[in-house]
């Protein structure tokens, strides 16, 4: 019985001293309702291009319609764009113009972000397949 109410002081203990250390609810440092920072403040040192004063202007360039949606962030690497599709398909853009320059059929959706390293592109596939192409067009089956 005795260790029973030791138990129950301990833990009586742990909870106050929990309850004392959040935070309360009152002035809330974070607003919300800005993206990212105040005034959208951002902190990428390496992002000398966009700004708050000039994404406004921004035009598109091109765009290409692929057999169905595209829910992956597409690669670039050497002037191509590497990005799959629900189609089924990984394909390669010019980053220039757009043009389609290869495509491959992988024979199931692609929703996975290509990668690219030492000269080859890798992309999952939803047959339970990672394909792995040359920068170079691929050979189709």
């Amino acid at each position: 019985m005795k260790w029973i109410r030791i138990s129950v002081l301990i833990l009586c203990a742990c909870l106050v001293a929990t309850a004392s250390g959040q935070q309360s609810t009152g002035n809330v440092r974070n607003n919300w309702s800005e993206f990212h920072r105040p005034e959208m403040q951002r902190y990428n040192p390496y992002e000398v291009t966009l700004n708050v004063q000039n994404v406004p202007s921004l035009q598109l360039k091109w765009s290409y319609a692929t057999g169905n949606s595209v829910v992956s962030s597409p690669t670039v690497a050497k002037g191509v764009v590497y990005v799959g599709s629900v189609d089924g398909n990984v394909y390669a853009l010019s980053a220039t113009t757009g043009a389609k320059l290869w495509s491959y059929a992988t024979g199931s959706y692609v929703e996975s972000s290509p990668a690219v390293a030492n000269g080859v592109v890798y992309v999952g596939s939803g047959n339970k397949n990672v394909y792995a192409f040359s920068l170079a067009a691929p050979e189709q089956k």
